[in-house]
């Protein structure tokens, strides 16, 4: 019986270092097929083929586009969000100038990133995209300098989860597309005009003129 149970557990092992193989594998793929002919252009089955793995098994790891790319942004989001938190851990600025600074390092992150943002938005709709773990952890250090900013008596009393909402909003993917190709805004205008908005817009001396 113990052998039994032994031999159970080491298929359950080499079944779980499969799944983890094929995950890594399906995700290597896919960002080379993204890279070479876009988000839009690439099909769910062409990765799965490209991988030589059956759809139900791609499937499995990744309902839809929207998820895997979304597994690919949380890739390059660790990183990210890990140089922010040292950044900000060790930077002796207001909480304001902080949020101003953080505002940046977004949009070059939505720059290079759009193609992906937007899948995940269109595959996902609204109500999921602001459930997921990119919004959640944005929103989250958006909220935690708003609320230093209003505690250290910075920025004027506000409504932090609305604002913090806000903030993204005024640059989401479709919205940050359209005015960089559309309205033809450089990285620097669309940044001044969130700064107006979000960094002066908020100090207590704005609310006093």
């Amino acid at each position: 019986m113990s052998d039994m149970l032994h031999e159970a557990k080491a298929v359950q092992r080499r079944e779980r270092s499969d799944a983890a193989q094929n995950r890594q594998r399906l995700l290597t793929l896919a960002r080379q097929l993204f890279a070479e002919q876009g988000v839009e252009a690439t099909s769910m089955n062409e990765i799965a083929q490209v991988a030589r793995l059956g759809p139900g098994t791609l499937y499995r790891h990744f309902a839809h586009k929207g998820e895997l790319c979304e597994a690919l942004l949380m890739e390059d989001n660790a990183a990210f969000w890990e140089r922010i938190d040292t950044a900000l851990a060790h930077s002796g600025e207001p909480a304001l100038n902080q949020l101003g600074w953080l505002i940046d390092e977004l949009l070059h992150l939505i720059e290079s990133h759009v193609p992906l943002l937007a899948a995940i938005q269109r595959s996902q709709g609204s109500s999921v995209y602001y459930q997921g773990p990119f919004y959640g952890t944005l929103h989250a250090h958006l909220s935690s300098l708003l609320a230093r900013a209003v505690e250290q008596g910075e920025a004027v009393d506000l409504n932090i989860a609305f604002t913090a909402d806000a903030i993204y909003a005024a640059i989401t993917p479709p919205l940050f597309l359209f005015q960089r190709t559309g309205r033809q805004f450089s990285l620097e205008q669309i940044s001044a005009g969130m700064r107006r908005l979000f960094v002066d817009g908020l100090r207590v001396h704005a609310e006093e003129h």
